[in-house]
């Protein structure tokens, strides 16, 4: 019987000067035929047989970027025809919460709401954290391409929303985001367990095996249904006051105190065989079903929930780029995001994530094609989800533009480069800071062997004067900041510290 997998159907984008990998089962070695038409006209068309196994892999030829396309793949007796395709760019959104983040909760939902975008698509895939969920439960909201109209904003990822927004506007061609994400997941849950074993990111392994070591998996799969909050299928119920502007640190105390006096369930506070956050299970149940949806690249946001191991979040950000791009078989960029600033949600604290945005900084850095856009001025103190991810998803879109299409703008938040004390005067230099300069008084967050810094811009330097020379140099290196010190495309600089040379 012909199967293809979710992410195929009606309204999809489809990947635009690229070969178009169409794949799905059959029985052994049988004939399938694909077909892209326009009006009844053929515009692009392929055949392949099914191997052993009953897989097939198609290739369409590339194509440029179309619209009122049917998608038809025939075999024998069996015919299904996806309609409204478009041909355009495709971007895969995954890592955890602020990714995930529905456009229902954002702050700038109603502008969005009254967007008229027939070229912007949104594919959300299932959250499902073991094999037979997807059967067993009701997931009839996701696994579907959304247009971009009221009734279906709420469920886009406010950041992918706004990323196909700018692009859009910017290159003119259909735009699909494709949502494989999940809360709380650290990036091991989305890395597959050859590549992990034997490197840093192994550490996540042991912890798992540690904690699970005399753990039935009957007796947790049942204690894991018992909890009907562990079936994420309708995101929009439940206990979302959390996400929602104005959930302030009192009523964050009053809930962890009322939480703290509940009775937990046996295995409530383990991370076991079907949590979504063990290492290497997402990866399985549900990026092997998104891959290899041919796209132009990835959108990554995540690293919250890495702050256990900071420290090896750069080598682990490196495995998983190698993984991606060999399951996709395509050097496809990455666009990151670096942590957003805040002090305490829930029990959550930020005292690590400078680390993290540190390890952040070294992988875009190191990484081919993988770039990273600042988010120092998008904090909220008492909230790890900041309300506004219009600025988080544009920059995203900068960056894009910039680094993956080409275009000779401006689209990297300010670097540091060098900090040297010379005759009384500090100097920062920084990278793509041309046009460097302060929204305020003063600059925020920036400290120089702890003491704050007063000074003035001057083209892409800070310089201040100070009679004894700093041995450290440090922007935004607490909990909670505001960076306010931005370069001429208005983006913030990044966090650092450094020595002063």
């Amino acid at each position: 019987m012909l199967k293809l997998p979710m992410i195929f159907g009606d309204n999809m984008v489809l990947q635009r000067q690229k070969s178009i990998e169409i794949w799905g089962e059959l029985g052994p070695g049988e004939q399938v035929t694909v077909e892209l038409s326009r009006n009844g006209k053929t515009v692009g068309k392929a055949s392949a047989k099914s191997g052993e196994d009953g897989v097939f892999h198609v290739f369409l030829p590339a194509l440029e970027a179309g619209r009122e396309l049917a998608l038809t793949v025939v075999s024998g007796g069996e015919s299904v025809t996806f309609r409204d395709v478009l041909i355009g760019d495709v971007w895969i959104a995954g890592g955890q919460s602020n990714m995930e983040y529905f456009m229902n909760f954002d702050a700038e939902r109603e502008a969005a709401y009254a967007w008229d975008e027939p070229e912007l698509r949104f594919f959300d895939y299932p959250e499902v954290s073991f094999e037979g969920e997807l059967e067993e439960y009701d997931f009839s909201e996701f696994g579907l391409w959304r247009r971009c109209r009221r009734e279906d904003m709420p469920w886009w990822s406010a950041v992918g929303a706004w990323f196909a927004k700018k692009l859009h506007g910017e290159t003119g061609v259909p735009v699909g985001v494709v949502g494989c994400n999940w809360g709380g997941t650290r990036a091991c849950c989305w890395i597959g367990r050859e590549y992990l074993e034997g490197t840093p990111g192994d550490v996540w392994l042991r912890d798992y095996e540690r904690d699970n070591e005399d753990v039935d998996p009957t007796e947790y799969r049942n204690a894991y249904l018992a909890n009907p909050a562990n079936i994420n299928n309708h995101p929009f119920e439940g206990f979302t006051e959390v996400l929602w502007p104005g959930y302030t640190r009192e009523v964050q105390l009053m809930a962890l105190e009322s939480m703290a006096k509940m009775e937990k369930p046996p295995y409530f506070d383990l991370i076991g065989p079907d949590h979504p956050w063990r290492p290497c299970g997402l990866y399985e149940t549900m990026l092997k079903n998104v891959a290899p949806y041919t796209c132009r690249g990835v959108l990554w946001y995540q690293g919250e929930s890495d702050d256990t191991h900071p420290e090896i979040y750069d080598a682990v950000l490196e495995i998983l780029v190698r993984n991606w791009r060999d399951l996709w078989h395509d050097e496809l960029p990455f666009l990151m995001v670096e942590l957003a600033p805040f002090g305490a949600w829930l029990d959550c604290v930020g005292d690590r994530f400078p680390i993290v945005r540190d390890r952040q900084e070294r992988a875009a850095r190191s990484i081919p094609g993988v770039w990273l856009a600042s988010s120092s001025d998008c904090g909220m103190e008492w909230d790890i989800h900041p309300k506004h991810k219009r600025p988080i998803g544009e920059r995203l879109a900068l960056l894009a533009l910039g680094h993956v299409y080409g275009q000779n703008i401006y689209c990297d938040a300010p670097e540091l480069e060098e900090a040297r004390w010379a005759d009384g005067t500090l100097t920062l230099t920084f990278k793509y800071g041309e046009g460097l300069h302060i929204e305020g008084e003063a600059v925020n967050s920036l400290t120089a062997d702890g003491v704050p810094c007063m000074g003035q811009t001057q083209g892409n330097k800070f310089i201040l004067s100070t009679q004894e020379k700093p041995r450290r140099v440090e922007l935004a290196q607490s909990g909670y900041y505001q960076v306010n010190l931005y370069n001429g495309a208005g983006l913030p600089a990044k966090p650092f510290a450094a020595e002063v040379r």
